[in-house]
């Protein structure tokens, strides 16, 4: 048996509502522009970038993108 604070943290995770398409969106676009700035600087922190590549590619497949037109968001000027 999980203890009583764990099982707490769940349930009140479980509480949480989806995100709107409007809200991933949003944050799509937040990641993509923190990971092209990231990756334009001279020694960008690679687990960071990695960390901010992911999040983008998995947003993009929550909204429906293709992952070679997310990859050509990324790679953007």
């Amino acid at each position: 048996m999980l203890p009583e604070a764990l099982q707490d943290k769940i349930h009140d995770a479980s509480k949480e509502r989806m995100k709107s398409q409007a809200e991933i969106r949003a944050r799509y676009s937040k990641s993509l522009e923190q990971y092209r700035q990231l990756s334009q600087s001279e020694n960008p922190p690679r687990e960071q970038r990695m960390m901010l590549f992911y999040e983008v590619k998995l947003l993009g497949w929550i909204l429906g993108k293709r992952d070679k037109d997310v990859a050509n968001e990324m790679n953007k000027p």
